[in-house]
Protein backbone atom coordinates (compact mmCIF):
# COMPACT_ATOMS: atom_id res chain seq x y z
CA UNK A 1 0.00 0.00 0.00
CA UNK A 2 2.93 2.40 0.64
CA UNK A 3 4.28 1.36 -2.72
CA UNK A 4 1.39 2.72 -4.27
CA UNK A 5 0.66 5.40 -2.85
CA UNK A 6 4.59 6.41 -3.38
CA UNK A 7 3.96 5.53 -7.13
CA UNK A 8 0.99 7.86 -6.95
CA UNK A 9 3.13 10.67 -5.75
CA UNK A 10 6.09 10.28 -8.33
CA UNK A 11 3.37 10.46 -11.08
CA UNK A 12 1.56 13.67 -9.26
CA UNK A 13 5.09 15.40 -9.36
CA UNK A 14 5.80 14.17 -12.71
CA UNK A 15 2.50 16.24 -14.05
CA UNK A 16 3.66 19.16 -12.42
CA UNK A 17 7.38 19.53 -13.61
CA UNK A 18 6.14 18.63 -17.40
CA UNK A 19 6.56 20.90 -20.07
CA UNK A 20 3.21 22.60 -20.75
CA UNK A 21 3.66 23.69 -24.50
CA UNK A 22 1.19 26.35 -23.45
CA UNK A 23 -1.50 24.19 -21.61
CA UNK A 24 -1.52 24.78 -18.12
CA UNK A 25 0.02 22.05 -16.14
CA UNK A 26 -2.57 22.01 -13.24
CA UNK A 27 -5.63 22.94 -14.25
CA UNK A 28 -9.20 23.43 -12.28
CA UNK A 29 -11.88 21.27 -13.42
CA UNK A 30 -15.96 21.34 -12.92
CA UNK A 31 -19.16 19.42 -13.88
CA UNK A 32 -22.54 18.15 -13.53
CA UNK A 33 -23.98 14.64 -14.28
CA UNK A 34 -27.15 12.51 -14.51
CA UNK A 35 -27.12 9.11 -13.80
CA UNK A 36 -28.62 5.94 -12.46
CA UNK A 37 -28.60 4.69 -8.57
CA UNK A 38 -30.08 1.18 -9.08
CA UNK A 39 -31.08 1.14 -5.37
CA UNK A 40 -29.76 -1.02 -1.86
CA UNK A 41 -33.51 -2.27 -0.77
CA UNK A 42 -33.76 -2.01 3.04
CA UNK A 43 -31.06 -0.26 4.63
CA UNK A 44 -32.70 -0.20 8.62
CA UNK A 45 -35.19 -0.58 10.97
CA UNK A 46 -36.49 -0.19 14.21
CA UNK A 47 -39.48 -1.05 16.62
CA UNK A 48 -42.68 1.36 15.99
CA UNK A 49 -42.78 3.14 19.45
CA UNK A 50 -46.61 3.81 18.91
CA UNK A 51 -47.41 0.15 16.88
CA UNK A 52 -47.13 -2.95 19.32
CA UNK A 53 -44.28 -5.41 18.40
CA UNK A 54 -44.07 -4.22 14.71
CA UNK A 55 -41.07 -2.38 13.32
CA UNK A 56 -40.44 0.07 10.52
CA UNK A 57 -38.28 -0.53 7.92
CA UNK A 58 -36.44 2.23 5.78
CA UNK A 59 -36.01 1.13 2.45
CA UNK A 60 -33.49 2.85 -0.34
CA UNK A 61 -35.14 2.45 -3.87
CA UNK A 62 -33.11 3.08 -7.35
CA UNK A 63 -33.67 5.96 -9.11
CA UNK A 64 -32.34 8.84 -11.09
CA UNK A 65 -29.71 10.72 -9.88
CA UNK A 66 -27.66 13.92 -10.41
CA UNK A 67 -24.13 15.18 -9.51
CA UNK A 68 -21.57 17.50 -9.33
CA UNK A 69 -17.73 17.87 -8.80
CA UNK A 70 -14.51 19.75 -8.94
CA UNK A 71 -11.11 19.19 -8.53
CA UNK A 72 -7.39 20.22 -9.41
CA UNK A 73 -5.47 17.83 -11.51
CA UNK A 74 -2.24 17.14 -14.19
CA UNK A 75 -2.46 14.81 -16.89
CA UNK A 76 -1.69 12.18 -14.68
CA UNK A 77 -4.02 12.87 -12.52
CA UNK A 78 -5.48 14.89 -9.10
CA UNK A 79 -7.59 15.39 -6.62
CA UNK A 80 -11.89 15.79 -6.98
CA UNK A 81 -14.52 16.43 -4.51
CA UNK A 82 -18.26 14.84 -5.59
CA UNK A 83 -21.47 15.85 -4.78
CA UNK A 84 -24.29 13.23 -5.37
CA UNK A 85 -28.13 13.15 -5.04
CA UNK A 86 -30.81 11.28 -5.92
CA UNK A 87 -35.20 12.39 -6.86
CA UNK A 88 -36.42 9.30 -4.30
CA UNK A 89 -36.90 9.55 -0.98
CA UNK A 90 -35.85 6.86 1.88
CA UNK A 91 -39.44 5.04 2.03
CA UNK A 92 -40.40 4.35 5.15
CA UNK A 93 -42.88 0.84 5.56
CA UNK A 94 -44.07 -1.51 8.00
CA UNK A 95 -43.98 -4.76 8.07
CA UNK A 96 -47.28 -4.99 6.35
CA UNK A 97 -46.18 -2.84 3.87
CA UNK A 98 -47.95 -0.03 4.81
CA UNK A 99 -46.13 3.11 3.92
CA UNK A 100 -45.78 5.70 6.66
CA UNK A 101 -45.53 9.08 4.10
CA UNK A 102 -43.25 12.04 5.24
CA UNK A 103 -40.92 9.69 7.04
CA UNK A 104 -37.49 10.21 5.08
CA UNK A 105 -35.92 12.52 2.84
CA UNK A 106 -33.47 12.55 -0.11
CA UNK A 107 -30.11 11.45 0.84
CA UNK A 108 -27.06 13.67 -0.40
CA UNK A 109 -23.42 11.93 -1.08
CA UNK A 110 -20.22 13.62 -1.18
CA UNK A 111 -16.91 11.78 -1.83
CA UNK A 112 -13.15 13.00 -1.76
CA UNK A 113 -11.47 11.15 -4.60
CA UNK A 114 -8.08 10.72 -5.51
CA UNK A 115 -7.92 10.92 -9.58
CA UNK A 116 -5.73 8.95 -12.05
CA UNK A 117 -5.10 8.57 -15.39
CA UNK A 118 -3.44 5.06 -15.63
CA UNK A 119 -2.53 5.50 -19.09
CA UNK A 120 -1.52 9.16 -19.31
CA UNK A 121 2.71 8.15 -19.59
CA UNK A 122 1.38 6.04 -22.82
CA UNK A 123 -0.58 8.35 -24.31
CA UNK A 124 -0.18 12.10 -26.09
CA UNK A 125 -1.21 15.06 -24.65
CA UNK A 126 -3.10 15.88 -27.30
CA UNK A 127 -5.37 12.55 -26.60
CA UNK A 128 -8.98 13.03 -26.96
CA UNK A 129 -9.87 9.65 -25.05
CA UNK A 130 -8.66 9.93 -21.08
CA UNK A 131 -9.33 6.35 -19.39
CA UNK A 132 -9.28 7.56 -15.41
CA UNK A 133 -9.73 5.80 -11.78
CA UNK A 134 -10.73 6.73 -8.71
CA UNK A 135 -10.60 5.99 -5.14
CA UNK A 136 -11.66 8.01 -1.68
CA UNK A 137 -13.49 8.39 1.27
CA UNK A 138 -16.84 10.34 2.08
CA UNK A 139 -19.92 10.18 3.32
CA UNK A 140 -24.47 9.92 3.32
CA UNK A 141 -26.69 11.86 4.42
CA UNK A 142 -29.77 10.15 5.44
CA UNK A 143 -32.95 11.45 7.39
CA UNK A 144 -35.37 9.25 8.24
CA UNK A 145 -37.86 8.65 11.02
CA UNK A 146 -38.11 4.67 12.40
CA UNK A 147 -39.34 4.84 15.47
CA UNK A 148 -42.65 7.52 14.87
CA UNK A 149 -42.59 9.42 17.34
CA UNK A 150 -39.25 11.80 17.34
CA UNK A 151 -39.44 12.99 13.81
CA UNK A 152 -37.07 12.68 11.38
CA UNK A 153 -33.64 11.88 12.62
CA UNK A 154 -30.20 13.27 10.84
CA UNK A 155 -27.53 10.62 10.25
CA UNK A 156 -24.38 10.78 8.82
CA UNK A 157 -22.62 7.41 7.25
CA UNK A 158 -19.26 7.41 5.85
CA UNK A 159 -18.38 5.35 2.50
CA UNK A 160 -15.42 4.48 0.80
CA UNK A 161 -15.51 4.09 -3.01
CA UNK A 162 -13.85 2.71 -6.17
CA UNK A 163 -14.37 3.86 -9.80
CA UNK A 164 -13.79 4.43 -13.26
CA UNK A 165 -14.53 5.78 -16.76
CA UNK A 166 -13.60 7.91 -19.42
CA UNK A 167 -13.73 11.70 -19.99
CA UNK A 168 -13.66 12.24 -23.90
CA UNK A 169 -12.51 15.81 -24.86
CA UNK A 170 -15.10 18.00 -26.92
CA UNK A 171 -13.11 20.81 -27.22
CA UNK A 172 -9.71 21.66 -28.15
CA UNK A 173 -6.95 21.61 -25.00
CA UNK A 174 -4.48 23.54 -27.03
CA UNK A 175 -6.75 26.83 -28.39
CA UNK A 176 -6.28 29.40 -25.56
CA UNK A 177 -9.51 31.33 -26.50
CA UNK A 178 -11.41 28.24 -25.67
CA UNK A 179 -12.75 26.73 -22.37
CA UNK A 180 -11.72 23.22 -23.14
CA UNK A 181 -15.09 20.56 -22.09
CA UNK A 182 -14.65 16.74 -21.97
CA UNK A 183 -18.02 14.30 -21.53
CA UNK A 184 -17.80 11.99 -18.90
CA UNK A 185 -18.86 8.42 -18.19
CA UNK A 186 -18.60 6.89 -14.66
CA UNK A 187 -19.44 4.15 -12.86
CA UNK A 188 -18.39 3.64 -8.97
CA UNK A 189 -18.91 1.40 -6.30
CA UNK A 190 -19.68 2.50 -2.93
CA UNK A 191 -19.77 0.89 0.42
CA UNK A 192 -21.51 2.57 3.24
CA UNK A 193 -20.42 1.95 6.61
CA UNK A 194 -23.28 1.31 9.41
CA UNK A 195 -24.55 4.07 12.19
CA UNK A 196 -27.22 2.15 13.74
CA UNK A 197 -30.00 1.59 13.50
CA UNK A 198 -29.07 2.42 9.48
CA UNK A 199 -27.35 -0.61 8.28
CA UNK A 200 -24.33 -0.74 5.91
CA UNK A 201 -25.34 -1.33 1.93
CA UNK A 202 -23.74 -0.82 -0.67
CA UNK A 203 -24.42 1.41 -3.68
CA UNK A 204 -23.53 1.52 -7.58
CA UNK A 205 -23.58 4.83 -9.21
CA UNK A 206 -23.64 5.44 -13.31
CA UNK A 207 -23.46 8.98 -14.72
CA UNK A 208 -22.61 10.40 -17.41
CA UNK A 209 -21.68 14.28 -17.12
CA UNK A 210 -20.04 17.53 -18.99
CA UNK A 211 -17.09 19.29 -17.23
CA UNK A 212 -14.62 22.08 -17.67
CA UNK A 213 -11.45 22.70 -17.03
CA UNK A 214 -9.72 25.96 -16.61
Amino acid sequence: MTRAFSTVGVLLLLGSQAPGQGVPTWRWTTGVALGFLPGAGEIGRQPNATGGHEELIARLDGGIGWGFHAGFESRFGGLELRGVGTERPVEVNNESGVRFPNHGRRPFGWTGNLLLYPLAPLQRRSGRVRPFLTAGLGGVLLSVDLDNVKDQTLFHLFHWSLGGGLRIATSPEDVPSWTPTFLELRIARLRVWPNRPIEGFRLIAATIGLGMRY
